[in-house]
């Protein structure tokens, strides 16, 4: 059944006899504003992120060129310096090249498990 005027008019609402004054919120200028006030402002700064693939698969993949395997590591935003030095630390025998602009790494050889594994233990998600 729709609702009709006829059915809301015997619809009241009780409103109190003390009134609260609200007031107005004052929007603060952009100089009384610093960088650490703002949410995220640490991002990009020794902190990255890889966000998971739609099948909620971690976005580490083997390349073959020729004779030539290396693993690849994409969907890298933020500190991808701090993202090296962490799978240094994590295995330092690994030879990682990355591209900043692009936003992926290489790694020599096929380590697709490992890091896979890594990530389950060191990555929190967001999923």
């Amino acid at each position: 059944m729709r609702p009709s005027l006829i059915s809301l008019k015997g619809i009241r609402v009780p409103i109190t006899k003390e009134y609260q004054i609200v007031t107005s919120y004052e929007i603060p200028s952009l100089s009384s504003i610093s960088y650490t006030d703002l949410p995220n402002n640490g991002f990009g700064n020794k902190n990255y992120s890889i966000k998971k693939t739609k099948f909620n698969h971690w976005p580490v993949y083997i390349k073959i060129q020729n004779t030539k395997i290396t693993t690849e590591i994409k969907r890298i935003k933020g500190d991808i310096n701090q993202f090296k030095q962490d799978l240094l630390r994590f295995n330092p025998n690994l030879k990682i090249t990355i591209n900043k602009t692009a936003g992926y790494a290489n790694v020599k050889g096929d380590v697709v498990d490992e890091i896979k594994a890594y990530f389950n233990e060191k990555i929190p998600t967001d999923i």
